[in-house]
């Protein structure tokens, strides 16, 4: 059955509105040609693997109406620069047309940048040639890191857009409409799919919903339910090995020190507890199998843009909260904390190094050097590092009967998706989880250290107005979606 332009793209209304209007700038250029106007020269589009660029580019031809010669690289190189040429030859004898470059990026061979490849110098030398031929250029790109600046600028490819792997409402959608094709039980959400699914590409969106359908198939069920969706999910994404998800699970003692399983569990419903409490409803999925690190589970959170000091503290208390709920729950620290440390020390080292979170007086720029900058950085920061999870322990103390209930139903179950999380909280008999200030600090907390000069490196800002982060603040110490181990 025959589809419009565009149909078969799920999500990415934005990226497809502006593609539908280039497509339309071709297929009626003389509409435009009374405004004095004219279509644009080429269009790329550019992103990882597996997010549909083809698919958008095949849709831009056939909105378009016009013929298209396509050019990917399936020969030696001297063979193939004959190809390029042959190619945009054959598209200006049928103009009006198009040439679809797919691949660019791959056109010349090495892993190294390749700004003067004979192929880039051919595809460049023939966009100039066509110009004023009625061939308009398309192509895709997985990099363009790669690609000489030269050909990327105005007048070659007008249009560079980004295709991102689908987020949010565009991850829920497409993952909607591969479960439409499959035969899913009555009741899954494909919003909590989606959630767990939130920035991978299209194409492993795709594979999981089919892997899901596999194991249901050996299990000979009527169909596939979200068990065989997380198994999938689990062994594809984070390599937990299969005999793991198919074996007997024994439920582990929450109270025993010495049982490995244990620690994880407490671990992984520290980092849950408090990040829900900071951003609620963004835990999408809590594991305590065997992730991609070696010392076992994970927590993945779906982030929104930070923008306040304080929110950038509690991320910062988010990671530090897993080793905190093992140290409170067993009274040792917790070894197997060395990302979660790194994490929060290379965040607070930024804010107290660059965005002075503890005054002026620990950013120095290289004109200005001093002898003791650097002791007292080190000093600020781990003075803070030290007052933020004295506050992620305080916090886990106010969220204890939530903290408690992920643990029992991570002992049960042993990963909970965000529909799990909503139901411990919703049974919870503790004031719903909600952001709490972290600046300011128990009254019972011993005061912070001071520096040599007797200047006390962190301030209490719980008088002061929230801060705003500086520009570039939140994109420099955050990824908008993470993993706690």
């Amino acid at each position: 059955m025959k589809t419009k332009p565009f149909e078969r793209v799920i999500g990415y209304d934005a990226i497809k509105k502006e593609l539908m209007q280039v497509a339309d700038s071709l297929a009626n250029p003389e509409v435009y040609g009374k405004l004095g106007t004219k279509p644009p020269r080429g269009v790329l589009l550019y992103g990882e693997p597996g997010v549909g660029k083809t698919l958008m580019a095949g849709e831009v031809v056939k909105a378009s109406g016009r013929r298209a010669f396509t050019c990917r690289k399936d020969k030696p190189n001297g063979d193939f620069v004959k190809a390029i040429k042959k190619v945009f030859s054959q598209a200006v004898e049928a103009a009006p047309s198009i040439v679809f470059l797919d691949d660019m990026d791959k056109f010349a061979n090495g892993d190294d940048r390749h700004p003067d490849a004979e192929e880039y110098v051919t595809v460049q030398s023939c966009i100039d040639e066509i110009k004023g031929k009625d061939v308009f250029v398309l192509a895709t790109a997985n990099s363009i890191r790669v690609l000489p600046r030269s050909l990327l600028r105005a007048g070659r490819f007008d249009r560079v857009i980004e295709v991102k792997n689908p987020r949010g409402e565009d991850a829920v959608n497409i993952i909607g409409y591969y479960m439409k094709q499959k035969k899913f039980v009555s009741g899954i959400d494909p919003a909590e799919v989606g959630a767990i699914m939130d920035g991978h590409s299209c194409a492993e969106l795709e594979s999981i919903i089919n892997d899901a359908g596999l194991y249901a198939g050996y299990d000979r069920s009527d169909g596939i339910t979200m068990e065989h969706f997380m198994k999938a999910y689990l062994h594809t994404v984070h390599n937990v090995p299969i005999e793991e998800l198919n074996g007997d699970r024994t439920v582990p003692d929450l109270d025993d020190p010495d049982d490995p399983k244990s620690l994880i569990i407490w671990h992984e419903a520290g980092h849950a507890a408090l990040q829900e409490a900071f951003e609620p409803g963004s835990v999408t999925l809590i594991s305590a199998y065997c992730g991609r690190g070696e010392n076992g589970g994970f927590t993945s959170n779906r982030r929104s843009n930070v923008h306040k000091l304080e929110q950038v503290h509690g991320r910062v208390i988010c990671s530090l909260a897993g080793m905190a709920a093992v140290e409170q729950k067993f009274g040792f620290l917790d070894i197997g904390n060395s990302g979660d440390l790194g994490r929060a020390f290379e965040t607070v080292n930024r804010l107290v190094s660059t965005n002075a979170a503890c005054g002026f007086g620990m950013v120095c720029g290289a004109d200005y050097p001093s002898a003791n900058l650097d002791h007292n950085r080190e000093l600020a920061v781990s003075s803070e590092v030290e007052r933020l999870y004295r506050r992620a322990k305080v916090m886990l103390n106010e969220n204890r009967e939530f903290l408690n209930g992920i643990a029992r139903a991570l002992a049960d179950k042993c990963y909970l998706t965000s529909a799990d999380i909503k139901k411990i909280k919703e049974g919870s008999s503790d004031p719903s989880p909600a952001f709490i200030e972290v600046q300011k600090d128990n009254p019972a907390d011993p005061p912070e250290p001071e520096c040599n000069s007797g200047v006390t490196f962190c301030f209490d800002a719980g008088d002061l107005p929230p801060v705003p982060a500086p520009a570039g603040f939140g994109a420099d110490l955050f990824d908008d979606d993470d993993l706690f181990f």
